[in-house]
């Protein structure tokens, strides 16, 4: 089995596994008008946002179907507070985009418990923004 797309936070790769993504490109600009009557527009910045919802994610890496990180590492990135490098390759044709995000926001839900196995399974909610 092939998995051409890939993710990877703070160096280690995430799993594929239920994975959903959504990349936003944010612009900050301002318009001036000028004596003359016409406008100006200044870009302050240009920031992407990526959204990931991963669905039925085990906790253990061990349990995911490519034994990529699971929940248990995303979960100890809400931890970091500086910026954590993230590598992102969507097609088998690009190269991997090396770029520095924080994280925003964070949220899990418990779908899941597997006592005989130790494991649980969550749905998780990450967005990043470019830094």
């Amino acid at each position: 089995m092939t998995i051409v797309s890939f993710l990877s936070l703070n160096n280690q790769e995430i799993t594929e596994q239920g994975r959903q993504i959504n990349d936003v490109i944010n612009i900050n600009a301002s318009e001036v008008e000028l004596d003359s009557g016409s406008k100006r527009r200044y870009y302050r910045s240009i920031k992407r946002t990526f959204s990931f919802q991963w669905d039925y994610l085990p906790s253990l890496s061990s349990k995911t179907i490519d034994n990529r990180k699971g929940r248990d590492y995303l979960k100890s990135l809400t931890a970091i507070a500086n910026k954590i490098p993230m590598k992102i390759k969507i097609t088998a044709d690009e190269n991997a985009e090396t770029i520095d995000v924080y994280l925003q926001s964070y949220s899990e839900s418990l779908i899941r418990r597997e006592i005989s196995q130790g494991c649980d399974y969550y749905r998780v909610n990450m967005v990043f923004e470019e830094v």
